[in-house]
């Protein structure tokens, strides 16, 4: 069955990891054990051997060796069949054993032999009547480089097999239960864990369903990766609210600004068609269609220039620039635009400057910001143009003793279609996406640009541009 879940994965891979972990000790916890237990019986097996061979150099001409059997009744216990001896000569016959065991139920091995005439001690095990396992020493007595006696001390080794018996019965039947409810457990904190993950999921899914965007997630108290996400999240949330409200307004203020145009065009058109007129009644409203067409071409055409920014599609042509040449040209065009209100276009101060910039654009930013303060000064005002270095970058400042602009107004002037004087806007020829546009050229040349206004004294802008490098005046 497939996992289709984080917390089904979780858990598997959790329960799998501690599984592996606990396999791996249950093999080595069981061999190492294993080993210890053998040896510990080796041992007391050698410990007995050295018994029994020191007994047999105590009286060689007797046979069995007094006391040997008392021995192992008393202390060795060869009464329960734990421990029992066999004692042979240098030949390999036998010359003594445990009264409580049968010399034919483990002979002496060709192997064990050889090795005891070589003078070294052997370990077997062997299986006795009903599968009953014996653990054997072989132990050599050497007298004068001869091998006089061969002692062969055995012990059962049922406790240890039942010892390692019963370890296999416990692990078998722990590890599977530890790893069931581990898996219980686990799924469970999982679940807890994964919590505000299915809460960013459901608002995720009620926002799709609803379009409701106002909707946020509750960021838990612990500043954890889930808390994080939560976060993330709730800021995406907001910057995406944000973005369709103004998706939203742009809209609503782009049909407004094409419906004027359209509904004097049909109104226009339908009057001038109701009944016969003289050549200049056409002419007239010919003309004045003419100049709603060329609004809103004009609209259309930043519209464009606005949709491609926003999509990084405008690529500038960066090249050497000089600020100063360029001002005083649009001032001339400005002047022409000026005189109809009698209003003087005046560059204050002008430093000669170069900026790396895109002429075009460049061009169309000065143009919107002093043609912005020509439109709302009032007869026989004053636009005054500054230019200047400070540091690395070359400040341009348009200021006019226009209107104003109120505190209210000033965080929005920034934005798509927004006017200050709503009334005014169409007299004035405004498509309120001028400024816009500045924002966007201005930001493009990795400027600033800010607004200072008080109503009624008149309105600054103050623009940041980089200066050009001197060492690399190419470099973009």
């Amino acid at each position: 069955m497939p996992f289709t879940s984080i917390r089904s994965k979780l858990t598997a891979w959790y329960v799998l990891l501690l599984g592996t972990i606990l396999v791996l000790f249950s093999f080595f916890l069981f061999f190492f054990l294993s080993k210890r237990l053998y040896e510990s019986v080796d041992n007391s097996l050698t410990v007995s051997a050295r018994v029994v061979a020191r007994s047999t150099q105590m009286s060689l001409n007797q046979t069995p060796f007094p006391g040997l059997d008392l021995f192992f009744d008393q202390f060795m216990g060869g009464g329960n069949l734990n421990k029992f001896y066999k004692i042979y000569d240098g030949s390999g016959n036998i010359g003594s054993l445990s009264k409580n065991f049968d010399a034919s139920q483990f002979p002496l091995t060709q192997s064990a032999y050889t090795r005891a005439l070589e003078g070294n001690t052997s370990y077997e095990t062997f299986t006795i009547s009903d599968n009953h396992p014996i653990r054997v020493i072989t132990m050599p007595v050497i007298k004068g480089e001869k091998l006089i006696h061969l002692v062969q001390v055995g012990t059962s080794l049922k406790a240890v097999m039942d010892t390692l018996k019963n370890l296999q019965i416990f692990l078998w039947t722990t590890v599977p239960a530890v790893l069931v409810l581990t898996a219980l457990v686990g799924r469970f904190m999982a679940k807890r864990a994964l919590k505000p993950v299915s809460k960013i999921t459901q608002t995720a899914k009620d926002i799709g369903s609803g379009a409701d965007l106002s909707k946020r997630i509750p960021v838990p108290e612990a500043k954890d990766e889930i808390g994080q996400l939560a976060l993330t999240f709730n800021t995406m949330m907001d910057r995406l609210e944000s973005s369709f409200s103004q998706m939203r307004q742009f809209s609503s203020d782009a049909s407004h600004e094409l419906r004027t145009p359209l509904t004097v065009l049909k109104g226009q058109s339908e009057l001038i068609l109701g009944k016969e007129r003289n050549p200049e009644e056409y002419q007239d409203v010919i003309s004045s269609n003419l100049e709603e067409i060329q609004y809103m071409s004009k609209v259309l055409e930043d519209l464009f220039l606005l949709s491609k920014s926003d999509e990084n599609q405008i690529v500038l042509d960066f090249k050497p620039v000089d600020l100063s040449l360029l001002i005083e040209e649009i001032c001339k065009h400005a002047e022409i635009i000026a005189s109809e209100k009698n209003i003087r276009v005046v560059i204050a101060y002008l430093e000669r400057v170069q900026i790396n910039g895109d002429p075009v654009r460049l061009r169309q930013m000065i143009w919107n910001v002093i043609q912005n303060g020509i439109k709302y000064t009032q007869q026989c005002g004053e636009v005054k143009i500054f230019v200047h270095e400070k540091e690395d970058v070359v400040i341009l400042t348009v200021q006019d003793n226009g209107i104003g602009i109120s505190e209210d107004d000033l965080p929005l002037i920034f934005n798509r279609f927004y006017r200050v004087d709503k009334a005014r806007s169409r007299q004035v020829g405004g498509t309120g996406l001028g400024l816009s546009i500045c924002k966007f050229i201005v930001d493009a040349h990795k400027g600033t640009i800010d607004i200072e206004s008080k109503l009624g004294e008149g309105t600054k802008f103050k623009i940041s541009l980089p200066k050009m490098s001197i060492s690399n005046p190419q470099e973009a």
